[in-house]
């Protein structure tokens, strides 16, 4: 079709581009198509200032292509421009000199190609990645919970056994869930941006964000309480009572982070059900944006609760007088478990990823 509107001889660059710029989002499409565009444009210019000036010969061919690397790279075109400046100044200025119009073709070609991509993925819209990124936050919310309670129940008995060091590598395990979630997230809203048919999923896209943040942050001190457990030394006991006020305060957090694990979905999807008056908010309308989502997700008022029991471990620690080992690591995982309460202890907060210009070329 380019051939015969623009009567070019080598019709072949618009239906590569738009091969090229088809992604699975539409922001993915925007962006490359942006890039490849931009990147010729740039290296139609880089090959017509070394035709002026060097001619063609080794010499300005090899630095052409070094040139028009640079050139990528400091004009921060992204990965798809970047690359296309070197290639287009050298076809341009290899093939320019034998074939009239090539430069300006290769543009024109360029941008339909591009402009024919970006269009299909507004005509087909990609499917909403929102509720298998919510499913695995909260899956991991739960994982967290439940490897909490179990190491709660392991310390009320007072002696630990050999299976509790295997509290550790469920640990380690979480650590690659939560960067999955977060990856997951992340995914969820690229899908959003600029996809007329998922208007909905952008504002509940940027809360999942700050929920992903918060199992990413609690990783850390669970991991933290298992190493506890599994470098206690063998026969390690703990006073009854201490024992106690420790099953209590894990318990206390497995519970708090089991309901906020199955209150998510529910803010998701209030969230979305608010999208009149939640889209567009930026981070100084968390206010407002509080006000139109309230917190469902069993947040409020539980980190009184974890509060007392993790006071109630120290004092347990200091009355009983325990040896200086012992103290230290109850007070290790007492500290732990508060760190885990409190990221889950005040209501989601949205996160705007943004949509600016410059992120396209990222």
């Amino acid at each position: 079709m380019t051939a015969d509107l623009l009567h070019n001889s080598i019709p072949v660059f618009a239906p590569l581009a738009a091969l090229l710029t088809v992604q699975v989002t539409v922001w993915g499409s925007v962006s490359r198509g942006l890039q490849r565009v931009l990147g010729v444009v740039a290296g139609v210019l880089v090959a017509y200032a070394f035709a002026r000036v060097a001619g063609i010969n080794a010499w300005s061919v090899g630095l052409v292509v070094l040139v028009g690397l640079l050139a990528g790279q400091a004009l921060r075109l992204g990965p798809q421009g970047s690359v296309q400046v070197p290639v287009s100044a050298l076809l341009v200025l290899v093939l320019g000199a034998t074939t009239g119009g090539y430069a300006l073709d290769r543009v024109v070609d360029t941008a339909i190609g591009a402009g024919a991509g970006i269009l299909v993925n507004f005509v087909f819209v990609p499917r909403s990645r929102l509720p298998q990124a919510c499913a695995e936050v909260a899956g991991v919310a739960r994982d967290v919970a439940a490897l909490l309670g179990e190491m709660g129940r392991a310390l009320g008995a007072g002696k630990l056994d050999a299976g509790s060091r295997d509290y550790l590598q469920h640990a380690r395990d979480l650590s690659g869930r939560a960067r999955h979630a977060s990856s997951l997230v992340g995914d969820a809203e690229t899908a959003a941006r600029w996809n007329p048919g998922a208007r909905h999923d952008r504002p509940a896209a940027e809360l999942l964000a700050d929920a992903a943040g918060r199992i990413t942050l609690v990783e850390r001190p669970v991991r933290g309480i298992a190493r506890a457990l599994a470098d206690a030394p063998e026969g390690w006991t703990l006073p009854l009572p201490l024992a106690r006020s420790l099953s209590e305060l894990l318990a206390r957090v497995s519970a708090d982070v089991s309901t906020w694990a199955g209150g998510l979905d529910d803010v998701v999807a209030e969230v979305r059900a608010a999208d009149g008056a939640t889209t567009g908010l930026g981070s100084e309308d968390n206010n407002a944006f509080e006000d139109a989502v309230p917190d469902r997700s069993g947040a409020a008022g539980r980190a009184p609760g974890a509060a007392a029991a993790f006071r109630s471990v120290l004092v347990a620690a200091r009355n009983l007088g325990v040896d200086a080992e012992t103290a230290a690591v109850a007070s290790s995982i007492a500290l732990d478990a508060r760190r885990v309460s409190e990221e889950f202890s005040y209501p989601l907060r949205a996160k705007p990823a943004g949509g600016r210009w410059r992120q396209l070329f990222g």
